[in-house]
């Protein structure tokens, strides 16, 4: 099993090297940018015939001195180019040369990835229970977003991020970078307001935490609020006594 594919191996790369086929990854270009692809040290002849295809479409072709199609700039030594490309040509290009007696001279296979550059993404932010999430918008799924804390880059990726109260302190600023293969873009940067950020600050009156400081002021504005309202009912019950006997005075000297 392992010889078959050991011999099925040398026979590809033995067709590659004598056929003069190069197949190499994606040529990334901006959308209105040039693109040149050529057979690099291979000299097209006069009498030779050379074939241009786009995604298997015929797009140019030359038989000695005449051309037959010709769809698709093309040089004088055999090169295509592309002048202010569109993302609608991106794809495969192929091109062959054959001699005068039909014979394969050169191949050579190119993919173009024509992409729009990134937009200047921002950061929203949303303030939730035990912590905030950050998204960086708008990307798309051909692009890489990285997240910066203070300045410092971090391991989060992904449009999407997550910080819980505990690592979020006041004045902490966040941003994030959008790439893909032509271009990068970084939003501005934004500081997280939320109130479990105060919280995390610890702050302490008199050596108190904060919180059991509102519990013993609420705590104490109810005592006060009760005494309060006992002291004005013994008011009232003490003004009603002093009217009852100065009613019963009045009556008395009346009488005689």
């Amino acid at each position: 099993m392992l010889q078959n594919v050991t011999i099925t191996l040398l026979i590809n790369l033995i067709f590659m090297f004598s056929t003069g086929t190069f197949v190499s990854s994606c040529i990334y270009k901006a959308v209105g940018g040039k693109v040149v692809i050529s057979f690099d040290d291979a000299k097209l002849q006069e009498d030779n015939e050379l074939r241009w295809t786009h995604n298997k479409q015929r797009v140019y072709l030359k038989k000695g001195s005449q051309i037959k199609l010709n769809m698709l700039n093309v040089s004088e030594d055999g090169s295509l180019i592309l002048e202010n490309v569109q993302k609608d040509k991106s794809g495969e290009y192929k091109g062959i040369i054959y001699d005068a007696e039909g014979k394969l001279r050169k191949e050579t296979v190119q993919q173009l990835c024509v992409l729009e550059p990134v937009l200047e993404p921002t950061v929203m932010v949303e303030c939730v229970e035990k912590g905030v999430n950050l998204t960086c918008s708008p990307m798309s799924k051909t692009e890489v977003v990285s997240w910066m804390k203070n300045g410092i880059i971090t391991n989060a990726t992904g449009a999407f991020l997550h910080v819980i109260s505990s690592e979020l302190k006041s004045g902490d600023h966040f941003s994030c970078t959008v790439s893909n293969q032509i271009s990068k873009k970084s939003a501005k940067e934004v500081k997280p307001v939320c109130s479990d950020t105060d919280v995390n600050e610890n702050i302490f009156i008199f050596g108190l935490d904060l919180w059991w400081m509102l519990v013993i002021l609420t705590g104490g504005g109810s005592f006060l609020l009760i005494l309060f309202i006992i002291c004005l009912v013994c008011v009232c019950l003490m003004m009603l006594e002093v009217q009852l006997s100065i009613t019963g005075i009045n009556y008395i000297l009346k009488i005689y």
